[in-house]
């Protein structure tokens, strides 16, 4: 559906949801999936609303599951947690404009935002719940350790990669460069609202960090 603003919102979300899913089995074709209009780059951004009850499930979790793993004193960033995931998406494609621009590569900026997005929501929504589901101890600490990193690192890692290779159009190893800023960014962002709304937590995680080995 390269440009249709005829379908009706939630027709958009499950084709679009269909595109990152074709994606993330590396199909080069799955750009078709997408509106890649200008309506398509906002709506894209409903991506947002794709993830939230996947939030707040996970959001429950771990306040749940707060006094058996971390203790009163470093109890779960709601605050920090909640204002990162509603702003990195809208802080992530701003930030994009100007630095596509710099590399040179800003001709597919809106694809990359549009593809970008929901790819993010269908990623958010698998390793969630997938966390979530292995969290309960359905199955054994250590393959649940393995699923876990092995989701993440396919998911989270080389399907994002995979997706700014195709939606910029630009080479693998150019992709990673780009993935590695973006990483960079949203880790700056996360320290900087824990420093600011949930200083406890973050002084706690940085004492526990920094503890020497006796």
């Amino acid at each position: 559906m390269t440009n249709d603003n005829t379908l009706k919102l939630s027709d958009h979300i499950l084709k679009s949801l269909r595109g990152a899913w074709e994606l993330s089995r590396a199909n080069p074709k799955a750009m078709q999936y997408f509106d890649l209009s200008s309506d398509g780059f906002w709506k894209s951004f409903w991506a947002l609303g794709v993830m939230m009850p996947v939030y707040l499930l996970w959001a429950v979790f771990n306040i749940q599951t707060e006094p058996q793993t971390s203790g009163p004193m470093v109890s779960y960033p709601l605050l920090s947690e909640s204002i990162f995931f509603l702003s990195i998406l809208p802080i992530t494609a701003f930030v994009m404009v100007y630095f596509t621009k710099f590399m040179k590569i800003s001709e597919n900026y809106a694809l990359m935002v549009i593809a970008f997005n929901w790819v993010n929501a269908l990623v958010f929504c698998l390793v969630t719940i997938a966390t979530i589901i292995l969290g309960t101890g359905l199955v054994g600490e250590g393959i649940s350790f393995f699923i876990l990193v092995m989701l993440k690192f396919y998911f989270t890692i080389y399907v994002v990669w995979f997706t700014l290779k195709i939606s910029l159009g630009i080479s693998g190893l150019l992709a990673a460069g780009v993935f590695l800023f973006i990483s960079l960014l949203n880790a700056c962002i996360q320290v900087l609202l824990l420093m600011v709304f949930n200083p406890d937590y973050f002084e706690a995680v940085f004492a526990a960090v920094n503890i020497q080995p006796a």
